[in-house]
């Protein structure tokens, strides 16, 4: 018996049978469905607000070859009331036999801690499934725990719904400064690699769990830390980039400590030779002894006995956290030079609202009531990466408490701006769907020029 006088549903297709409805949203309700075969299936009846972004979306998805990292849409067409759906792989049951349970990676984060091997199996799995559609000059858009389910056990992206769009996605998987839909893809698969890994939300990163392995940590931030830091420059290139990396770190760890070993051992072996001529030389000259001041001078090397200076598996974790506090004493004593050269700026900067600390780790904290990015909060702790002295930062508060008129007429446009310390200011046009980056002298010839600025910008010789 078909089920859809119970749920409101029209007439179904004859070869299509509802089940249960299993979710919905704003973009549209999904259901268990099977066809003429007895095959179970995911049926999605979509919103009439969202029917044509979904229909572009499924468009372009069936132009590019199947992937085994992206679920496969197995049938679209219209209801009798005018609204479109189309079916796709179910994914496995991790309920009962009573009661269906999608199997998504965020169900599984919910309910159990997965192991790191297991969440860089995944996550390499569905970069290379995004990987694929970049080559295929698409992106997913949307990636995230819910929408990465599995079929067979496999995992796979899912919910195709923003592939063709490009104001969409869920806060805190996406950058606020993305330069391309395959840099937007990377953001999010590093911020759900975070996810999975720590058993946090998004607006937990980058702290890590409050209990975990050092050793998993050092393996996994580098990662995350990369996929989803601010400046654009410093991310992944490519999901090519980010699968090498999540490869390397899902490498047994006892290759890293046998060429570590083998680094230590022929850096000593080179240290006795070099130490072992030092000595001829010494014995062999008829002069008095070497003074130790003389000594120093004399050494090209130092040379230590001291077991601290050495990393081995044993003593990696003290050595690390060694490592790590004198690269925050590097952080504060450059921070603290920062502050004392640039007096003027810090006042001036005062006059906005905007204030300057330093922190426990030795890193320039600046908030700021009008940078939207970590509850107005940014974070530094290098001078050619922080720009507010006297440069784009400065020059846009100043212009910004100059010209309230122009901003909201800016707004009127459909152009909105904020300033970041990091690039000046990013600015996003709504109605063109167009994100920038840049200075201030960027986004007034933007205003200007529209779309046509980019153009006139790779024109230039």
């Amino acid at each position: 018996m078909s089920l859809a006088h119970l749920i409101d549903l029209p007439d179904l297709p004859e070869n299509l049978r509802l089940r249960c409805r299993i979710g919905s949203g704003a973009a549209g309700s999904c259901f268990l469905a099977t066809d003429i075969t007895d095959q179970a299936l995911a049926l999605k009846i979509v919103s009439e607000k969202w029917e044509e972004r979904e229909l572009e979306s499924i468009r372009a998805l069936r132009k590019i070859p199947s992937h085994p990292a992206l679920a496969q849409i197995l049938g679209s067409g219209k209801l009798s009331d005018g609204r479109f759906y189309y079916t796709m792989e179910l994914a496995d049951n991790a309920g009962t036999e009573t009661e269906y349970q999608a199997d998504t990676l965020a169900y599984r984060m919910k309910n159990r801690v997965i192991p790191l091997p297991e969440i860089l199996q995944i996550i390499s799995a569905v970069a290379s499934g995004a990987e694929h559609l970049h080559r295929h000059g698409v992106f997913h858009g949307d990636i995230k725990p819910e929408n990465i389910l599995f079929v067979n056990g496999s995992p796979k992206l899912c919910d195709f719904g923003t592939l063709s769009s490009g104001l969409s996605g869920t806060a805190g998987f996406y950058p606020e400064n993305p330069v391309s839909g395959a840099d937007r893809d990377c953001y999010a698969l590093g911020m759900t690699l975070y996810c999975a890994w720590s058993g946090r939300d998004a607006s937990s990163f980058p702290d890590p769990p409050d209990s975990y392995d050092p050793k998993e940590w050092r393996r996994v931030r580098k990662i995350y830390l990369q996929a989803c830091n601010p400046a654009v420059r410093h991310r992944f290139s490519s999901a090519s980039a980010l699968i090498a990396a999540l490869n390397e770190a899902a490498q047994p760890r006892r290759h890293v400590f046998t060429r570590k070993r083998l680094l230590i051992t022929g850096t000593l072996f080179l240290l006795l030779i070099l130490f072992s001529g030092v000595a001829v030389l010494f014995f062999r000259t008829k002069e008095e002894p070497l003074t130790p001041q003389k000594q120093q001078s004399f050494s090209p090397f130092f040379i230590t006995h001291n077991p601290r200076d050495f990393v081995t598996e044993d003593n990696e974790e003290e050595y690390e956290a060694r490592k790590q506090q004198e690269l925050h004493e590097i952080w504060r004593r450059g921070s603290e030079e920062w502050i004392q050269k640039h007096p003027k700026a810090i006042k001036e900067l005062a006059e906005y609202g905007v204030t300057i600390t330093l922190t426990p780790d030795g890193q320039l904290e600046i908030h700021d009531p009008e940078y939207k990015e970590n509850g107005g909060i940014y974070r530094t702790h290098s001078d050619w990466y922080f720009s507010i002295s006297g440069k784009r930062y400065l020059e846009v508060k100043r212009w910004m408490r100059k010209n309230p008129g122009e901003i909201e007429k800016m707004k009127a446009d459909g152009i909105t701006f904020f300033p970041d310390p990091k690039d000046g200011l990013e600015y996003t046009d709504i109605r063109n769907g167009l994100q920038g980056v840049g200075s201030l002298s960027d986004l007034l010839a933007y205003w200007k020029d529209g779309p046509l600025f980019y153009l006139k910008k790779k024109q230039q010789p």
